[in-house]
């Protein structure tokens, strides 16, 4: 192999070397201010409503006494 082939592969090397470095480096910072289980919901979940629609009817069954 020529010299030149060999110094260009060991360069290479080096540069990648370096990337993955700093690749580490930089997935230290958070992706999300936030995390996911600390945002606010913004539909009702089944459960709820499911609650709901029995206190309703709880409601309802009172007024008809």
């Amino acid at each position: 192999m020529p010299t030149w082939l060999i110094v260009v592969v060991i360069v290479l090397a080096i540069a990648m070397v370096i990337g993955n470095l700093s690749m580490l480096k930089r997935s230290a910072y958070p992706l999300r201010r936030k995390s996911l289980n600390d945002l606010s919901e913004t539909l009702p979940r089944a459960g709820d409503r499911r609650e709901e629609e029995i206190k309703q009817e709880k409601i309802n069954r009172q007024k008809d006494r």
